[in-house]
């Protein structure tokens, strides 16, 4: 699965591009409410989509903090 493809799908537009002339999106760590955008290195970042189709995107180091707070 192609995370940057998922946040540039439902993140909210930078107004930049990246080298390959595609928009850079951005879009909440649901568990810091840090910034994540397509052009970071996702190496360290999750996706979930619940069963009523909320997309969720979170750093690995948050995964216990999503579960205990409300969505951002």
């Amino acid at each position: 699965m192609d995370i940057a493809k998922m946040i540039r799908a439902v993140g909210e537009p930078t107004g930049q591009a990246d080298v390959h002339k595609r928009m850079i999106c951005k879009v909440r760590c649901q568990g810091c409410g840090g910034v994540i955008t397509s052009a970071d290195e996702l190496g360290s970042v999750e996706y979930v989509r619940t069963k009523r189709g909320s997309q969720l995107f979170f750093h690995r180091g948050c995964v216990n903090d999503v579960w205990r707070h409300g969505i951002v």
